[in-house]
């Protein structure tokens, strides 16, 4: 009776389902609606589940699947948890106790609680997307509208409707379908064969069996392959190193050396630990273990919990994007929706005082929904964003999720990580400066100059996390740097030999042949001057160094080598050897902008085995060191970086550095790029040592830094603070509420975490920010994710980093996309108001006839909706964007008075022209009106001719005077195909107007012209004064009252508007005082 309009309904608004059923406890819910952090509801059914005991859960075990998610109810804690929290509270020694893997009973309650390990991207059949792609309130309303016109005999609008939706259906449908098939192939292509796992057993020695990689569950013990291995899942590795390339999550082509996970009582954190940890879809490259030892990995993370799960999730699932704009948007369809009811009100008036049927009162009264509220809005506002992601593929930007383009048009502060971003990967060694006798020494510039028995080129020789791949040497670029400096050799064994590594010395660096001709005696030639690297403690971005166990064949000890952030090495070296200056010579080189590296080293006891150094904790090597001198190396700016920072302040986009380097590293790159410009002061917020009444100080630094006191004036623009991270976090906890005036001053945020980063950006954000962060994708991952505008520079078209990734290895890909973003936000509002005034005119032209006995035609009825407005808002979405930026943003409100000032201006323009057209008419002696008494309306009429024409002439106006151009858009004479379509057009219908011939009359149902009415002539050719005029007002508003600013003041003194909407304005007009500040320091 319905046709399942209800279940449409109750389908498109969870909610209202949800209303259908009573409220209970969790434990004993049925039904639960799940609402994301989005606000978007969910109705999704309790399931359960009957299992042995496990981690406190009982028997039946109540849990829900939410995308690709299992949510367990904990009856102890009364919520529910996700199957990855269950091992959440395993510590680094839980995991590597257990070398016997599980046993069946174990691996059975687990299989049942994780699941398969699959992530499966379902390819639906084409019946069922086309049930899911119809059953829908657009088609349901689509489908209303047709049945009305079949009803009102509309039979050849009808059927083209119908065929045009059935071939838009199909297409999106073709479409749909490959983008699955293309994720699928993605997900399948990255699969690997049967798996090695360890079952415990009743025997002594646990029992290596093969499985099928779905079937793996957390916390099975598998063993790895020699080589060329896809990882299956998210594994922690026990023993051994591999070497991974992770190119297919973090767009990283470098292989990365994995090590095992040491011992301690901390919690395993994939992230925190993942240098340790291999995750899924990754390449293997090879392993390495030693004294004839099986490379074993626990499994972490399975299927859609692994990391290459959630990249496969958000591109399921982007995160709904909640740009003002689609709200207003609804807003304004519910607007056209009352101008509809008013219609729809005075019709039926209308028709019920001329005493019409029931069927005609129904049927005419029910077609001005249909006319008001446009079936195509929603296709037509998509267009703008498909030509931009269109235009972006092109240069090499790639984005999984289209509605964020239109954000980029809204970015007010641009936010970039440093190295590889801001500045090239590669690290040029300039010197080095060794330490002696807590002095530092005269730089040196040649190695050779160096003893090759010293500790310092030793430790730059073994300290690093270099590997052969292929024959050739690869690694972090800031370690090739340095072992090239040292001109030594490296040696490993070859790929036959991943099985199996020498005891002492699995990784072997050795000098050039002429420096150990010079350190040698004849007598001890036999004794080759080599050093085995025997552990590595990678690089740790919270530890911010690293540091090896290495062992000379010419010494009986060991000795550890760290390297890291000078800040951090220095509370590690033994005070009696670190030169007095230390932090005068660091500030030196970090002000003039070099990449400074501290090293150290400390002799280990000669009963240290090989065994205690697999065994020992990292927290005993890097303690009580000796210093023993600087790296001192360059990072030069990417070409493009200063011209791009200069495009975005000239912009009034703001710019700040989001970067893991030293501070005043940090301040001179952004001095070097114009972030700060030469004549703006920098003070540095620190905070001191003492934990229980910690200080915060202000030091003033920067190119133009003078003996002189200056007046700190936080309110100018010449005035910046640059932060660390360990200030900040303490800033965080003694004054959470200063951290808002602090981010709005600040330009510099150096030493930061990765998440340290995404905090920055979240809390940007709070103060109405539209955020967008550029990184490389390897340590920005939670900042990229977090931004409105995350962009990956990676060679992969799709990383898990960001929404958006770019080939160009260079930030002016943030100029590319807040162009198109600009670009799309402009077409949008421009498709969108220009289908809502056709939708007016439409509904003007309509009611008019109808208080005048007429309608319009099928055939002009097609004319308008299928050939002037379809082709007209296709076509308006091909205009590209400029080539600047220019300083203001566009509008993102639909309902700002600004904006519906001068659209309801265009609207009664439309109205009065209409009306107008008809008035004119009337006013001819020889017109004769339709008789009232007619029973069928007439649509050959002179009515209807003025009608149809004047307002085919509106629709080609308001679509070219919304297609305006600059400063968001190509000018206007560079969208040929929309030229030609307004044109062709506007010739066409003049020609109906003035001169059709008499089949085109017969078909388009006007009246003809006859060669011997003048007057009548002479009429259709005064009828061009309309169109002419419409056109000179409606450019009149769009050029002096749409956009303004002297509007946008009127309206704010009408509002007695004060103070800024954003919160970021508000606290830039406050005077910042900054109380919680001890002292400053100038």
């Amino acid at each position: 009776m319905l046709l399942g309009i209800p279940h449409l309904i109750f389908e498109s608004f969870p909610k209202l389902k949800a209303l259908r059923f009573s409220k209970c406890a969790l434990e004993t819910a049925e039904i639960l609606l799940v609402i994301d952090n989005h606000g978007q509801p969910t109705l999704i059914e309790m399931e359960t589940q009957s299992i042995c005991l496990l981690l406190d859960l009982p028997t039946n075990v109540r849990y829900f699947n939410y995308r690709h998610t299992k949510f367990i109810w904990q009856p102890i804690q009364r919520r529910f948890v996700t199957v990855d929290e269950l091992l959440s509270s395993s510590t680094l020694d839980e995991l590597l106790e257990n070398t016997y893997g599980l046993n069946e009973s174990e691996y059975k309650i687990r299989y049942d609680i994780y699941g398969p390990n699959k992530i499966e991207v379902e390819i639906k059949s084409y019946w069922t997307l086309l049930v899911e792609e119809v059953l829908n309130l657009f088609y349901a309303f689509q489908a209303f509208s047709v049945i009305l016109w079949l009803v009102d005999e509309y039979m050849l609008y009808a059927i083209c409707i119908i065929l045009l939706t059935i071939f838009s259906s199909i297409t999106s449908l073709i479409q749909t379908r490959k983008q699955s098939e293309a994720l699928h192939d993605l997900v399948e292509s990255s699969k690997c064969h049967n798996v090695s796992v360890l079952r415990k057993s009743p025997k002594s020695k646990p029992d290596i069996i093969k499985i099928e990689p779905v079937d793996l569950v957390p916390g099975d013990l598998i063993v790895l392959p020699p080589a060329n291995f896809i990882l299956p899942c998210d594994v922690v590795l026990l023993t051994g190193q591999c070497i991974v390339n992770e190119s297919v999550l973090t767009g990283e082509s470098v292989p990365v050396t994995k090590t095992a996970l040491h011992s301690g009582s901390e919690l395993y954190d994939p992230e925190t630990h993942k240098r340790h940890t291999l995750f899924a879809g990754t390449h293997m490259i090879q392993t390495r273990f030693y004294g004839g030892e099986n490379v074993f990995a626990r499994v972490v993370r399975t299927g859609f919990s692994t990391t290459k799960g959630s990249l496969v999730k958000s591109i399921l699932f982007p995160t709904p994007v909640g740009l003002k704009f689609y709200k207003d948007s609804l807003k304004f369809v519910f607007f056209l929706f009352t101008i509809a009811v008013t219609g729809m009100a005075y019709c039926l008036y209308l028709y019920i005082s001329r005493n019409a049927d029931l069927k005609d009162i129904i049927v005419r009264t029910l077609d001005i929904v249909t006319i008001v509220v446009p079936p195509a809005l929603p296709a037509a506002m998509t267009v703008g964003i498909l030509y931009s992601q269109e235009r972006l593929k092109k240069i090499g930007i790639f984005c999984i999720s289209p509605p964020r383009i239109n954000v980029c048009g809204r970015v007010k502060i641009a936010c970039f990580d440093k190295t590889g971003t801001l500045t090239d990967d590669g690290l040029d060694m300039s010197y080095v400066i060794p330490s002696k006798d807590q002095q530092f020494l005269d730089p040196v510039t040649d190695v050779s100059t160096l003893d090759t028995n010293s500790e310092f080129v030793q430790a730059m020789a073994t300290c690093h996390s270099l590997t052969t791949v292929d024959g050739v040497l690869c690694g972090d670029p800031l370690d090739m740097s340095v072992f090239d400096f040292t001109q030594w050799e490296m040696e490993e064994p070859g790929a036959n030999e991943n099985a199996r590594y020498d005891m002492l010395a699995p990784t072997v660096v050795k000098p050039p042949k002429h420096s150990i001709e010079k350190i040698t005696e004849p007598e001890n030639f036999e004794v080759p001057f080599e050093i085995g690297i025997i552990r590595q403690f990678p690089f740790s971005s919270t530890l911010q160094c690293m540091s090896v166990i290495a062992k000379s064949l010419q010494k009986h000890h060991m000795v550890a080598y760290t390297k890291g952030a000078p800040e951090k090495i220095r509370g590690m070296c033994k005070p009696e050897t670190l030169p007095h200056d230390y932090d005068v010579k660091l500030a030196e080189f970090t002000a003039r902008g070099y990449r400074v590296i501290a090293v150290a080293y400390k002799n280990l006891s000669g009963k240290f085995s090989w065994k205690d150094a697999q065994k020992v904790k990292r927290d005993v090597i890097e303690q009580d060191l000796n210093f023993l001198g600087l790296l001192i190396m360059q990072n030069p700016l990417k070409v493009e970086t200063a011209p791009v920072i200069s495009t975005l302040r000239s912009a009034n986009i703001r710019t700040v550095m989001i970067t893991g380097d030293n501070i005043l590293t940090a301040i001179s790159v952004a001095y070097d790029c114009g972030m700060l410009r030469s004549h703006d002061d920098v003070f540095v917020l620190t905070a001191s040592d003492d934990d229980v009444n910690t200080r915060f100080m202000l030091e003033r630094t920067g190119l133009n830094r003078s003996t002189e006191n200056v007046v700190i004036n936080f309110d100018s623009r010449h005035h910046h603070i640059a932060v660390d991270g360990r200030t900040w976090s303490k800033l965080k906890y003694c004054y959470p509420e200063a951290v808002p005036d602090l981010l709005v001053k600040s330009t510099i945020f150096a030493r930061f975490q990765p998440d340290q980063k995404a905090e920055v950006v979240t809390h940007l954000q709070e103060l109405d920010y539209i955020v967008s962060m550029v990184g490389d994708g390897a340590n920005d991952c939670g900042a990229l994710k977090a931004a409105h505008v995350g962009v990956s520079l990676s060679p992969a078209e799709a990383s898990v980093a960001a929404p958006f990734t770019s080939k160009i290895q260079n930030i002016s890909c943030i100029v590319n996309l807040l162009l198109e973003g600009r670009c799309a936000l402009v077409t949008s509002f421009a498709i969108f108001k220009y289908m809502a005034l056709y939708s007016l005119i439409q509904f003007f032209t309509i009611l008019i006839l109808y208080r005048q006995h007429s309608l319009l035609g099928d055939y002009q009825f097609l004319f308008i909706d299928l050939i002037i407005t379809t082709s007209l808002a296709v076509t308006i979405g091909r205009q590209g964007p400029p080539e600047k930026l220019c300083p203001q943003r566009p509008p993102s409100s639909l309902v700002a008075a600004k904006n519906v000032i001068p659209l309801l201006l265009q609207i009664t323009a439309c109205a009065l022209f209409q009306l107008g057209a008809m008035y004119m008419l009337f006013q001819q002696s020889w017109f004769q009106p339709i008789p009232d008494d007619v029973t069928e309306p007439q649509i050959v009429s002179w009515e209807n001719l003025v009608l149809f024409t004047v307002s085919c002439y509106q629709y080609i106006i308001l679509a070219s005077v919304y297609s305006k151009g600059m400063p968001y858009r190509e000018r206007l004479r560079t969208n040929y195909l929309f030229v030609l379509s307004a044109v062709s057009l506007t010739v066409f219908v003049t020609w109906l107007l003035i001169y059709p011939c008499k089949k085109m009359a017969e078909l388009m149902e006007l009246i003809a012209t006859t060669p011997d009415e003048e007057e009548k002539f002479m009429f259709r050719v005064h009828m061009l004064i309309f169109p002419t005029l419409h056109l000179l007002i409606a450019v009149s508003i769009e050029a002096f009252i749409s956009d303004q600013q002297w509007l946008k003041r009127c309206i704010q003194c009408l509002k007695r508007k004060s103070k800024p909407k954003n919160k970021y304005k508000r606290l830039l007009q406050q005077r910042n005082t900054f109380p919680w500040l001890n002292t400053i320091s100038t």
